[in-house]
């Protein structure tokens, strides 16, 4: 029901959500989360759903909740709608603007009969300034926006002429006229309104959803004296300071005699009334299905006792919640203290929350399946600001693995930083589908039968399972069958057709961004291609720059290699053994990291280090190198035990106990310039100290 621009917009934000990935239910209120929104709705990979209730009773919604006698406040639904359409230009902006004007506070019901008039078309005589700018913004509308908008307020002007009930239009919002001429038009339906009132500025359907399914309750609330705070905004109002003890739903909306006696009602009296009067509203089942399917679910700062707790209070929302497993469950804490929270602090949020989703604690959900991470904000804030939120008893937290602590604020408006908070994990959902790319170097590997035997071991072992994406590359004078070839899950390389030494075709294939990792493998036959599985399986984790394989964390197998090799030589092995740990040693004492294995021709790095870095993969020298990249840069290494079969000196080149010294050496220089750096690190400090305390002595 949008304009001719407005349905072609529309058209193209579905076309749009088709390409979605991303799914995210957002818990709003009417204006907590705009800037949260805002990001959502304008991210080209996001299918956004605003949850939203209608327990708001202040102002023009409270009027057009008394005139309907059976409605929920629309407030919050029009806010939001207006907010969608202004940021996807599914509408013309006269009518957003339209929908948002608030008559006149000194309107009286003469005046708001005509505005009827006027803007459904009935008459063109205005009688005020104010009611022929409202009439310029409906003439700037086409046609067919005109006669919908006019549809519903004159459904609304004839269920005013019955005579029944009165209406104010003092300071009313156009746009909850509008959507109480919705209401009417689709039979007393309040979701069907909701999409009617979309429709209207040519919103998707379902962008928009009520928590419930749509029947009429009222927010009331409890004080910390048990005292009852009969409406929503009286819960929410800037004139007292409400320390709300619990919050509930009524069936209807308390009249002034029932106000009377909770004043003076005992204790006991006003829970009993309390049980009495309790209405529990059945969960929207099509907010069920976008919970279900949902890859991020967000609940937003705002008014927490009468916008957002009153949400989680919906009976299965929170088991709703906590069969999707797989979701990303974000609760976002406000910045600023309001009316409704004073004194509280986050973790008071956090907790208050929690209640309300396990049903008053009576539901036993575990935690992490409704909440998975609690953003805090964490401002230092001076005396004369704004009282921003504390933190609170970090301790009362059981999980600190749910916690997120940082400065959320956008600079100092007020407002949350929405690209900060949401967009790492938008990112992370969506890298959720892309495997990371692994590069398989198969060294000494010149024998076609050894380099087909390491793929068939690692296929076996369950490579193709793994989510993750290989290419393998080998150097030899002779190719695979091409046939052999084309049968494997990945693609296979011979760099020696390259007519490059092997370390230029390793950095050639290398220096792009194609490759996540690099995976230097030895086909020589000293290890099996099941080890490829399983020093992959742990690039899973994005954290790791380095995963190296250890053959002395497999003790029988490096002593078995010992005295195949040196069982003629006992001085010579011991040297050997000896050497090896002191490689070791000296990484620990250069890096404050022991690696039991230095010398390992089984291991996986980060494919950037490799760029950042043009080593010789020739060189003997050539592992400890790479550690002296990797753990100068203080990387994420882990060491994993490997199988080694030990072959006869004669079959495979080994390292010396020369080859031994020179990477010792390698390490010491390192540690040698390390120490110089630093030296010299500290005296620049001390000589730009020196240079300040001169300043000041001169000052």
């Amino acid at each position: 029901m949008a304009s001719t621009r407005g349905s072609s917009v529309t058209n193209s934000y579905k076309a749009m959500l088709e390409n979605s990935v991303v799914k995210v239910v957002l818990f709003s209120g009417g204006r907590g989360s705009r800037v949260l929104s805002r990001q959502l709705i304008n991210h080209p990979q996001v299918k956004l759903t605003l949850a939203v209730n209608g327990y708001d009773d202040g102002a023009s919604t409270g009027e057009v909740r008394r005139f309907l006698g059976d409605a929920l406040g629309p407030s919050d639904f029009r806010k939001n709608a207006s907010r969608m359409a202004h940021e996807l230009k599914t509408c013309s902006q006269e009518l957003i603007d339209l929908l948002d004007v608030r008559l006149p506070v000194e309107c009286s019901d003469e005046d708001g009969l005509m505005i009827l008039r006027l803007l459904s078309g009935q008459t063109t005589t205005a009688t005020a300034n104010w009611q022929t700018e409202l009439l310029a913004k409906q003439a700037r509308m086409d046609e067919r926006t005109q006669r919908l908008l006019g549809e519903r307020l004159r459904r609304f002007e004839q269920e005013l002429l019955t005579g029944e009930r009165t209406f104010s239009f003092s300071d009313c919002a156009v746009g909850n006229i509008v959507f109480a001429g919705c209401f009417l038009a689709v039979g007393r339906s309040f979701n069907a309104a909701i999409t009617d009132y979309c429709e209207l500025l040519g919103l998707p359907n379902g962008l928009i959803e009520n928590v419930t399914n749509g029947e009429n309750a009222c927010l009331v609330a409890l004080n910390q004296e048990d005292k009852l705070l009969a409406t929503e905004a009286e819960i929410v109002s800037a004139n007292r300071r409400n320390h709300i003890k619990d919050i509930y739903l009524f069936d209807r909306t308390l009249s002034p005699e029932e106000e009377r006696w909770a004043a003076t009602a005992t204790n006991g009296e006003v829970a009993e009334f309390i049980r009495q009067r309790t209405r529990v509203p059945a969960i929207n089942t099509r907010l069920i299905d976008r919970i279900a399917e949902a890859d991020l679910i967000i609940y937003s700062p705002g008014t927490q006792h009468s916008s957002l707790f009153p949400s989680y209070l919906t009976p299965g929302l929170g088991e709703a919640i906590a069969r999707n497993l797989t979701a990303i469950k974000l609760l976002i804490t406000n910045l600023q203290e309001d009316a409704e929270i004073p004194d509280s602090s986050a973790v008071d949020i956090v907790e208050r929350a929690v209640y309300y989703l396990k049903d008053r604690n009576s539901k036993p959900i575990p935690t992490p399946c409704l909440i998975t991470h609690y953003l805090l904000n964490d401002h230092h804030q001076t005396e004369d600001e704004k009282p921003y939120v504390p933190l609170g008893r970090l301790e009362s937290l059981e999980d600190p693995r749910l916690v997120r602590i940082g400065n959320y604020e956008e600079g100092t408006t007020g407002t949350h930083d929405a690209a900060k908070i949401l967009l790492p994990f938008i990112n992370g959902i969506l890298n959720r589908g892309e495997n990371q790319r692994i590069a398989v170097w198969l060294l000494d590997a010149s024998s076609l039968n050894k380099i087909t035997q390491t793929m068939l071991e690692a296929l076996r072992a369950g490579l193709a399972n793994l989510p993750l994406a290989f290419e393998m590359f080998y150097s030899s004078d002779e190719s695979l069958d091409a046939a052999f070839a084309e049968s494997l899950p990945f693609v296979v390389h011979n760099v020696r057709t390259s007519g490059k030494t092997d370390t230029e075709a390793f950095h050639q294939a290398i220096g792009g961004q194609h490759f996540d990792y690099v995976l230097l493998f030895d086909s020589s036959g000293m290890y099996r291609g099941e080890e490829i599985v399983n020093i992959a399986s742990l690039l899973t984790n994005p954290r790791l720059d380095a995963v190296w394989g250890s053959r002395r964390l497999s003790v029988k197998d490096i002593h078995e290699s010992y005295r195949l090799r040196y069982r003629h030589n006992l001085v010579l092995g011991t040297v050997s053994y000896i050497g090896s740990h002191l490689l070791s040693l000296a990484y620990l004492l250069r890096y404050g990291r022991y690696l039991s294995d230095t010398l390992s021709a089984v291991r996986a790095v980060r494919a950037s280090y490799l760029r950042a870095e043009p080593l010789d993969i020739n060189d003997s020298g050539f592992n400890q190198k790479l550690l002296c990249l990797l753990l100068e840069d203080q990387a994420e290494v882990i060491e994993t035990p490997v199988q080694f079969f030990p072959l006869s000196p004669d079959k495979v080149r080994r390292t010396t106990v020369l080859d031994g010294l020179r990477s010792l050496l390698t390490v010491l220089r390192g540690l040698a310039k390390s120490r110089r750096r630093k030296r010299q690190e500290a005296w620049g400090s001390l000589e730009k100290s020196g240079e300040v305390l001169r300043g000041l002595g001169k000052s």
